[in-house]
């Protein structure tokens, strides 16, 4: 999970997945397989989310939470090829 502080006391929680690539395109058996190791871990995600209430978080928040974590991406200067 990655943690950003948005806020005073205001977190945004990201959950972090990492795939290995030719595991997924590697053969239809292990592709089934991963597939459905990912889907247990989303539930698994989902239910923890119900669990500390963060599964009814108002749009509002999370559209407040997204505009904060983009507003630093704004102000940063690219070079010019």
């Amino acid at each position: 999970m990655k943690v950003d502080v948005i806020k005073g006391s205001q977190f945004l929680v990201t959950p972090q997945l990492t795939l290995n690539r030719p595991v997924v395109t590697h053969g239809r058996k292990n592709r089934k397989q991963l597939l459905r190791e990912l889907a247990t871990a989303v539930d698994e995600l989902r239910q923890d989310a119900r669990e500390k209430g963060i599964d009814k978080v108002p749009m509002r928040e999370i559209n407040a939470a997204v505009a904060a974590a983009r507003r630093p991406q704004k102000t940063i200067k690219r070079p010019i090829k």
